[in-house]
């Protein structure tokens, strides 16, 4: 090898080497490459659509589109209510659909409040999605048109108004959720909306059997009904008929999954599908003044919300309200926090009666006449998890919710009440972040027991498990095959569920054989019926 070769291959040895150590130093810093900020790229108008709104939908979304307005581009949100408070997101314009959603007004809504929340009870939000489609579809195309839109940023949830005119106008459309199986399904993995656990690896074969084909075609058929009227609609207004947006928007589109590292269970999902969360603002509201004064005031605090658009029932608030002053009665918290943005006071019993024996008037305390208890129609939520003072964060289980809990490290106690919230509830129990409650078996000693309960933070959990991982059968990689896909752990027939499917195929089969069995059967007897006997002699005339 000469002079000049050598040279050549040892600087593009070094090369590559310096440019392995910045994206290793990237990828371990912020994970992922950041790009060049002074590319001059020219401004963009993007369009951020969520027609059923509520922060925890948009408030993610924002974040990154503020992003996106402090590179120059022009963004605009879509949205039922008014969301965007100008000191919240200054550079981001709103036009609104009109007044936000009340739930509670919504009778098919607060009826799924009080049963048990599963994919049968769906029905709702895809006859919600169809009387809304026709005025969102043109109120986002007569939006694009007149702002010029280039892009479209849709929440994926009964928002398909949203991805079809991004399409029906030849604009790129990237979808928005924070829930990963909806948008890639594994033959390991179901969700309590089936009434199956989130996880199949220990599941018997018939559960599994229930889980991968008997609930999704039930769903299935389901889906199919309302997919149709949906696209009778689109067929009237001369749009292209898709029979589920989201599953179209997973194969041909970029889609933004906001979830927590470790959050969902371990598995590889196609390159458009970016898991990018949690996404947290730069910046949180802080706590007003007399919030700030009560957390300093305690050293205990359980602070309580479950969100905007959920709520329970007037038995389940009163035995809440009841368990919270017999926690304090009994120094296990010191103070209670209560952001109650959908329950007003008729949602109570007038009067609780305590295990003591005496009796606490409820108006009394809604009206915060308790030195102990804080109630209030909106709490700056990171700002209170993020006090040293809250020891407990007791919510529904609502993924924003759930990610700002694992940021700052506060324990859970999660009473999920519908949606993807079952899923979520599992989920944090399983990382040690949490225990959970079931709404329809609601106890007041069940809710002080894990008020008690003393809960790890995730973080040091994780640490001190890398840490005396080494001692167990001097493996030092033993444990950790549990953070993979629980299918490496399967095998390859279980994993993929061909156990399964060759059943169904052998039961096909079956039938396709007795099916073809009887018939031949049937023939030859019918054939033998009427052909003549070779030992009948033909009669003579």
């Amino acid at each position: 090898m000469n002079k000049k070769n050598f040279t050549f291959i040892l600087s593009l040895l070094l090369l590559n080497l310096i440019f392995r150590v910045e994206v290793n130093t990237a990828t371990q810093d912020s994970y992922y490459i950041p790009t060049n900020a002074d590319v001059d790229h020219p401004p963009k108008n993007i369009l951020v659509g969520s027609y059923v709104g509520g922060r925890s939908h948009i408030k993610p979304m924002l974040d990154i589109a503020a992003v996106l307005s402090e590179r120059g581009h022009n963004v605009i949100l879509i949205t039922s209510g008014n969301y965007t408070p100008a000191s919240e997101y200054p550079t981001i314009k709103q036009i609104s659909f009109g007044p936000a959603f009340d739930v509670k007004k919504i009778r098919s809504v607060a009826n799924l409040m009080h049963k048990e929340f599963d994919f049968t009870k769906f029905a709702f939000m895809y006859e919600m999605g169809i009387n809304t489609y026709e005025d969102a579809f043109v109120k986002y195309k007569n939006v694009a048109i007149d702002q010029n839109i280039d892009l479209f940023f849709c929440h994926a949830m009964v928002n398909d108004a949203c991805l079809d005119a991004g399409r029906a106008l030849n604009k790129p459309v990237v979808g928005f959720m924070s829930y990963l199986n909806a948008m890639d399904l594994k033959t390991y993995k179901s969700d309590p909306l089936f009434r199956c656990n989130i996880s199949l690896e220990n599941e018997s074969f018939l559960e599994r059997f229930k889980c991968t084909i008997v609930q999704p075609l039930r769903m299935l058929n389901i889906v199919n009904y309302f997919s149709n009227q949906l696209n009778d609609l689109r067929s009237k207004m001369g749009i292209e008929q898709v029979f589920m947006s989201p599953m179209r928007l997973a194969k041909n589109s970029l889609v933004l999954i906001d979830t927590f590292f470790g959050f969902e269970l371990p598995q590889t999902v196609p390159p458009n599908i970016q898991e990018i969360g949690p996404v947290l603002s730069k910046h949180y509201p802080p706590l007003t003044p007399e919030l700030s004064d009560f957390i300093n005031g305690h050293k205990r605090v359980l602070y309580v919300a479950f969100g905007s658009r959920f709520f329970t029932t007037i038995e389940n608030n009163s035995k809440l309200l009841q368990s919270f002053i017999e926690a304090i009665n009994k120094k296990i918290v010191d103070g209670v926090v209560w952001a109650l943005s959908q329950t007003p006071e008729d949602d109570f019993y007038p009067t609780l009666s305590l295990s003591d024996g005496s009796q606490v008037q409820t108006s009394l305390i809604l009206n915060n006449k308790h030195p102990h208890i804080h109630i209030l129609k909106f709490a700056p939520q990171f700002a209170v998890l993020n006090h040293t003072n809250t020891k407990l964060f007791f919510s529904h289980g609502g993924a924003g919710s759930t990610h700002e809990s694992l940021f700052t490290g506060t324990p859970m106690l999660v009473i999920p009440l519908g949606g993807d919230q079952l899923g979520n509830a599992q989920k944090v129990e399983l990382a040690g972040m949490a225990l959970s409650v079931n709404k329809f078996a609601l106890d007041v000693n069940d809710i002080i027991k894990h008020t008690k309960s003393k809960r790890k933070y995730r973080a040091a959990d994780l640490i001190e498990y890398i840490l005396y991982r080494n001692n167990l059968d001097n493996d030092s990689n033993k444990e950790l095959k549990e953070w993979l896909p629980a299918s490496t752990r399967m095998g390859f027939i279980k994993g993929n569920n061909y156990d399964i499917y060759g059943t169904i195929l052998g039961i096909a089969l079956g039938l396709i054989g007795g099916i073809l069995w009887i018939t031949i059967k049937s023939i030859k007897f019918i054939a033998k019926k009427i052909s003549p006997s070779p030992n009948q002699k033909p009669k003579r005339e």
